[in-house]
């Protein structure tokens, strides 16, 4: 998709109107098209395409209020679903406040309502009656049941979503450096429901790859299958379950509160899934006649002297920190944009990607899961505060309960190596470590993955006990010691020969590290600050030392590409752009005071800007990426 800019504040804000409902054209056909897949006596509704759309800017608006959602003046123009409804260009603060959507559909019996991402705070109304809301992150995805009509019926959906922070209604939007995207970002499902309870269909099924008894860290070829029905159902039930193409297996299992285990089942002919040759299996659960195929990997992510290790072997882990976020669509990239920015990964020559800093879209997981990358999946959080974290009746709560919503949604994904949660957070407070270890402990009923948090306070962590993997955020030679070249050499092995003296037995990663260039700063002959000269000089040094150390596991460079600042980055202004010129260039950046922080709105990082054009770093670190291909050690 094009993005035309408008260089006036007044034009964009009259633009951003106009473009809601062509933003995302191309995406609603697909943006359904995700794993898992339903059948038999399911049917699933993707709700995804045109809705009726409302915008209140006010400040004042108490979002909690009693509603009457039927007034049709609340929703006058139109919107795609899925979009962000505050994507304009950098420089350019996009519009805070309630975004309210409606439209009709169709249901005969019980139904759930999925919704894939309801950023930052959702409220959901049927038939002008509240069924729920979601104050767990505007990233994760969710669902509520809705109970039986009594004939088939068409009703209307109506939903209110709030994109401004807010401690009660949003309470893990903390901040962070990024733009936290607003509205139905992500796409909204109908499943079909059962109308008896006791018809227990299958909602989903995890699948946990058991390790070899015979070689250390090897998939056995066996799996433990954890199901999670459509009711809390408890008694006798007959489950098929069928891998692949091969025949049907009956198995006659115990649910209790709507969950049961099958443990230790054979997978025919097994094919292990590896970041060099990523096989990937189905298996479909099915009862009472209604089926889930769940697609995962046969692989083990594990640890072996202090090294991190796939199916038993080291590996050296290599690539970027990665927003799900363009320009144009914001957090609702169209496929086709998924696909430009994972063709120029696999170009780069990583095998390893940080979603930061939130819940990933299920489609770029999918993606990640056929390319045989690692990936490191995150809670919201950037901005998390001591006291946040002993806020155990509010923060903490819906931070538990978006842990246990991002696994839900992501568990059989086979790429995901990490799970993690609080980025940069309070973790030289030992008062917080409480809040680390409850993450920890719900994260833990998955035996196959890392736990971790990127560490800005690094040897000052006192909540290290309560992670697998050391992950450290730093910033030599740009933050610190700038135009000091052998800073990042000597600041990154103190590091990792601290960790390894520490905590020999856990791997330790760089997940943050980089330096800034402007785009339109490449002719400089010197390697002044923010020219692209300086920035490849700063990264290769960077990735030299993290593939070098060997007590380095792994390294994701911030950023892939330049993005969108916060809310305070956009107070400069944008750049004055060239005339003329698409994707558009920048003649002039103020980088006067605390402007110069983030010039133009955009936190300017990437190794591509913006609009995915390389810089000279990108080159120098492919290469370098390249040279410790094949990644097995």
């Amino acid at each position: 998709l094009k993005l035309t800019f408008c260089f006036q504040l007044a034009d964009c804000r009259s633009a951003m109107d106009r473009f809601l409902v062509a933003q995302l054209v191309a995406a609603v056909a697909s943006a359904g098209d995700f794993w898992p897949r339903f059948g038999g006596r399911r049917e699933v509704t993707q709700l995804d395409g045109e809705w009726l759309f409302g915008f209140n800017a006010s400040k004042d608006l108490d979002v909690l209020q009693d509603f009457a959602t039927t007034a049709p003046g609340l929703t006058p123009h139109g919107a795609a679903v899925p979009s962000s409804v505050d994507a304009v260009p950098p420089g350019i603060l996009g519009r805070r406040g309630v975004a309210m959507y409606r439209r009709s559909f169709q249901q005969k019996g019980r139904a759930r309502l999925q919704f894939m991402g309801c950023s930052f705070y959702c409220r959901v109304f049927v038939d002008g009656k509240e069924v729920g809301e979601h104050r767990a992150g505007g990233f994760v995805p969710w669902w509520l049941d809705l109970e039986s009509p009594s004939q088939e019926i068409t009703r209307e959906l109506f939903v209110l979503a709030d994109n401004r922070f807010n401690r009660s209604t949003a309470p893990l939007h903390t901040g962070g450096d990024f733009w936290h995207y607003g509205g139905l970002v992500r796409s909204v499902l109908l499943h079909n429901l059962p109308d008896d309870p006791r018809e227990a269909w299958v909602w989903r099924a995890h699948v946990i790859p058991k390790a070899s008894e015979y070689r250390k860290g090897y998939p056995s070829g066996q799996v433990d299958i954890n199901v999670t029905l459509t009711s809390n159902f408890s008694g006798a039930i007959s489950c098929g379950i069928a891998f692949d193409d091969f025949k049907e297996e009956i198995y006659n299992v115990t649910a209790k509160d709507g969950k049961f285990s099958i443990q230790a089942i054979d997978v025919p002919k097994p094919r292990t899934w590896s970041n060099v040759d990523p096989q990937l299996t189905t298996v479909t659960v099915k009862t009472f006649g209604a089926s889930v195929t769940e697609r995962f990997g046969l692989r083990i992510w594990g640890v072996d002297d202090g090294h991190v290790t796939l199916n038993g072997e080291k590996i050296k882990l290599h690539g970027w920190n990665h927003h799900t976020q363009w320009l144009d669509t914001g957090a609702s990239p169209s496929d086709e944009q998924l696909d430009t920015d994972m063709a120029l990964l696999k170009e780069g020559r990583a095998n390893f990607v940080r979603g930061a800093h939130y819940p990933q879209d299920q489609r770029w997981l999918d993606r990640l899961d056929m390319a045989g990358f690692a990936m490191w999946e995150e809670t919201l959080g950037p901005g998390v505060s001591v006291e946040d974290t002993q806020d155990w009746s509010h923060f903490m709560k819906y931070q538990l309960q978006q842990v246990e919503e991002m696994l839900e949604a992501s568990m059989n994904h086979p790429s995901i190596m990490v799970w993690a949660w609080f980025n940069e957070g309070p973790s030289n407070h030992q008062e917080a470590c409480p809040a680390y270890a409850a993450c920890a402990r719900i994260a833990a009923r998955d035996p196959t993955r890392l736990l971790s948090w990127a560490s800005n306070k690094q040897q000052d962590d006192k909540c290290l006990e309560h992670a697998t993997a050391v992950s450290f955020n730093g910033y030599p030679a740009w933050y610190s010691d700038q135009h000091q070249l052998d800073a990042p050499a000597r600041f990154w092995n103190q590091n990792a020969a601290w960790v390894r003296d520490h905590y020999p037995h856990k791997p330790f990663f760089i997940s943050e590290t980089g330096a800034g260039g402007l785009f339109e700063w490449d002719k400089n002959q010197t390697d002044a600050y923010w020219t692209l000269k300086y920035q490849q000089e700063v990264i290769d040094r960077d990735v030299d030392v993290a593939l070098t150390n060997e007590n380095v596991s792994g390294l994701t460079l911030w950023h892939f590409f330049d993005f969108k600042g916060n809310d305070g980055a956009q107070a400069c202004g944008p750049c004055h752009y060239k005339a003329d010129t698409q994707p558009p260039l920048c003649a002039w950046y103020n980088m006067t005071g605390s402007c110069g922080r983030r010039p133009g709105g955009l936190n300017h990082k990437g190794v591509v800007d913006a609009y995915r054009r390389k810089k000279p770093s990108f080159e120098s670190v492919k290469a370098k990426y390249g040279r410790n291909m094949p990644q097995i050690m």
